[in-house]
């Protein structure tokens, strides 16, 4: 005896497709609106720019500061940005995949909606014979790919929601980097433009009357102003192991110049030196870095500008100005601040 056929709530499968295909449309998106998270301060100084040295390096110090918190708060949207971006792909990816496993399902619903349009009759979707229990079983197969289509469309809705939502985050940080760029090259701009004037107020000129050789210490700071003084020791003789202030070897002259200005107890070994302060590429190099030369670092001098650098020779000779491109060992620059 054949089994009783199930008993379904009565649907109209290809009208409820048809109505499921209308509300499966894609959705529209919104426009997100954001602020950015960073609130940066302005780079430039309401007051006007000091004109006295003692006042140029108050202004550099205080710029100087805001150009590092600046310059930190643009480092820190460049690692938001790049999170911002992950999420925003991995978003998308989840969507477009949602979207490709929904596409066989739509198309099937699609078709049996647009035959039963055309010909208006159940039994050209589910089955020649008509029968009440074929009806239903198909009935039941139907309302179940529905199901399984809503179901699929709720979760890409929801990953599109997903997605716009990270689009519009990495628009925001996008926006936040940007500012904080802007922030951070105004603030540089500062610095430079109150360094050039400290430059030209902290300008020192000096010849070598042995070498015929002239040179400028540019700038101020603590290498500058120990170069200013190694520089009033020119002509004082080479003594091995000297740091005296009236004889010296290479190192014993940064030593005693860096005592002058108040920093006291560096190493009097080149090598050592070499390992202190910040490194500094050749085309970069200011008044008052240490340059150092031969495989093992066996020579070194204070770097004044144009080429010239400051240095005790060795036995014979004295503290002297000389030109870098005399030598064919050069090995390095650092920067003792």
């Amino acid at each position: 005896m054949a089994p009783a056929p199930r008993r379904w709530r009565r649907v109209t499968p290809a009208a409820t497709a048809t109505m499921l295909l209308i509300g499966l449309g894609a959705t529209a998106p919104v426009a997100a609106h954001a602020t950015s998270p960073f609130q940066l301060a302005a780079a430039t100084s309401p007051t006007p720019t000091p004109t006295t040295e003692e006042g140029l390096r108050k202004s550099l110090d205080a710029l100087n500061e805001e150009a590092e918190i600046l310059t930190e708060k643009y480092n820190k949207t460049r690692v938001d940005l790049g999170k911002a971006k992950k999420a925003e792909q991995a978003a998308a990816k989840e969507a477009a995949a949602l979207r490709a496993q929904a596409t066989p399902a739509r198309e099937r619903l699609g078709r049996m909606a647009a035959a039963n349009y055309m010909t208006g009759a159940p039994d050209v979707i589910f089955g020649a014979d008509g029968s009440a229990e074929g009806l239903a079983e198909r009935a039941y197969l139907t309302q179940s790919q529905i199901t399984t289509v809503q179901a699929l469309q709720k979760q890409i809705e929801q990953a599109e929601t997903a997605q716009r939502t990270a689009e519009a985050k990495k628009a925001q940080v996008e926006k936040a980097a940007a500012d904080a760029e802007k922030a951070r090259e105004a603030a540089r701009q500062k610095v430079a433009e109150v360094t050039k004037r400290l430059d030209k107020l902290t300008t020192t000129r000096v010849s070598d009357p042995r070498s015929g050789l002239r040179a400028t210490v540019k700038g101020s700071g603590a290498p500058a102003d120990m170069a200013r003084k190694a520089l009033t020791k020119l002509g004082s003789p080479y003594v091995w192991a000297a740091a005296r202030p009236n004889s010296f070897d290479c190192s014993g002259l940064v030593v005693w110049a860096y005592a002058q200005i108040g920093k006291r107890g560096l190493p009097h070994y080149t090598g050592a030196l070499y390992g202190l302060g910040s490194k500094v590429p050749r085309n970069q190099l200011r008044s008052g870095d240490l340059v150092y030369f031969g495989g093992s670092l066996h020579h070194m001098g204070i770097y004044l500008s144009d080429g010239k650098y400051l240095h005790a020779p060795q036995t014979g000779d004295v503290v002297k100005i000389s030109k870098m491109s005399d030598r064919s060992d050069y090995a390095g620059a650092n920067r003792i601040s």
